[in-house]
């Protein structure tokens, strides 16, 4: 069985201070709650964010950042009525969207329902790898490898090395028993850039395919990369019947 990584839960974590919009004290407010809240004090932040929005009932980045504080107070349907508030406030935000769909992801589970933000912020930013990754880690969860594994490999098409999404890749295929598919899908990643992960992978799939001859070949590149998952790789060689 190919690892996967458990799921990350990036945007709850963003540097929102990037989103704060101009306006005399709501943006000090804002600004005061975001040092705060990088200290742990949350309800002094939420205080501040407060104070925001009472200056600037628009303050979107505001009702972002009260949503993150309610999620991290387990106060989920608080969260989720924030977020939506932005939303409202301005459709456009790929961070807020992104936002409600990671809540749905982790903190009340309903994967279509993620999946309609995620789809919705990748429709307003297609550059960015941790919607894409986050979508496949929603389809692998429903068993809808085709789609995990489409969305994987857009992440890696933003970026060859990153790491969670060759988890969702690797899953897919394996749950898939797409093993030839996925060994061609990990020699364009290699080709693009030498990483890890799609050598392991591809190790462990010709294990699959009872090609230890091939399996060894990946054992021997992933050596002088990793030691430590080329000793996970040669277990599973070990274990081939």
């Amino acid at each position: 069985m190919l690892k996967r990584f458990l799921p990350i839960p990036a945007f709850l974590l963003s540097c929102s201070v990037l989103f704060a919009q101009p306006g005399n004290n709501a943006a000090e407010f804002f600004k005061q709650g975001i040092d705060y809240k990088n200290k742990n004090m949350l309800p002094e932040a939420m205080v501040a964010f407060k104070k925001a929005i009472k200056l600037n009932k628009n303050y979107d980045s505001a009702y972002i950042e009260i949503a993150i504080i309610n999620v991290k107070t387990d106060k989920i349907d608080s969260a989720i009525f924030n977020v939506k508030k932005a939303i409202t406030i301005n459709p456009k935000m790929a961070w807020a969207h992104t936002t409600l769909g990671t809540i749905y992801r982790d903190s009340k589970p309903n994967y279509d329902s993620a999946l309609l933000c995620y789809m919705a912020a990748v429709n307003i930013d297609s550059t960015n790898k941790v919607i894409y990754y986050s979508i496949a880690w929603c389809y692998n969860t429903k068993k809808d490898y085709k789609n995990a594994i489409r969305f994987a490999v857009k992440a890696l098409d933003l970026d060859n090395t990153y790491r969670p999404a060759y988890a969702e890749l690797g899953h897919a295929y394996n749950a898939s028993k797409k093993y030839t598919e996925a060994i061609e899908q990990f020699k364009k990643n290699i080709a693009v850039s030498i990483v890890d992960l799609p050598i392991y992978y591809s190790g462990l799939c010709y294990t699959q395919l009872n090609d230890k001859e091939a399996a060894l070949k990946q054992y021997k590149e992933l050596k002088k990369l990793n030691e430590k998952m080329a000793g996970r790789l040669l277990k599973a060689i070990d274990n081939m019947k």
